[in-house]
């Protein structure tokens, strides 16, 4: 049986939004949003201290991905984990269920199926997250983990050198220089700028 209410806290760094969704969910009686964030920080602290029952969370969060700071935004607690974006490939979906997320929902969805998505996700049981492929594929594009890795460490390190980039991957500069190379044939282009450019518009970097 499903406790009334649910007790939901939206984190999204579009405070429009954030409002927009609040306004919806607290129309059902079975549904109170108890608080909203708009930084990643304040969620952080909030999510430390208090009990809640579901977190509705937005991936792209001020340029940054809110799915490398779940660690912290989840700690000990068991609210389950509603992602919201706008980028809907099998890579950013595989990322979520991995660290920790139970639902993964499209951003341009209808609010009004919102309500059931959540009593979905508060009722259903933590899903067996499945081994990871050693590769994955995007649009016909095959790539495995490490070379997704190098794609995003391009972008997130663009200022420095291959050979620090190299030191903060934990490989050789001859080694990064063969991924790159790959990276280039796999993506059908020619420079790193071309390559961080497909990665932002098929989605496998977050800006």
């Amino acid at each position: 049986m499903i406790k009334h209410p649910i007790n939901i806290v939206i984190a999204d760094d579009n405070r429009f939004f954030c409002d927009a969704l609040k306004d919806s969910l607290n129309f059902h009686e079975e549904l109170k949003v108890i608080q909203t964030f708009n930084e990643l920080n304040n969620l952080i602290s909030f999510t430390s201290i208090n009990n809640f029952d579901v977190l509705i969370l937005d991936v792209n969060f001020n340029g940054k991905s809110s799915l490398d700071f779940l660690n912290e935004i989840k700690h000990n607690n068991n609210f389950k984990i509603i992602a919201l974006t706008t980028l809907n490939n099998n890579y950013i979906k595989e990322k979520a269920i991995k660290n920790g997320v139970d639902f993964f929902v499209g951003k341009d969805e209808n609010l009004e199926n919102f309500k059931d998505v959540i009593l979905n996700c508060y009722s259903t049981k933590k899903v067996k997250k499945n081994k990871t492929s050693f590769k994955i594929e995007i649009d016909n594009y095959k790539f495995t983990n490490r070379k997704l890795e190098i794609l995003q460490a391009l972008y997130q390190h663009s200022d420095k050198k291959e050979k620090e980039l190299s030191a903060i991957l934990n490989i050789t500069e001859s080694s990064l220089k063969s991924h790159k190379r790959e990276l280039f044939e796999i993506t059908l282009t020619k420079s790193t700028p071309e390559l961080i450019k497909f990665g932002i518009q098929k989605g496998l970097i977050i800006t």
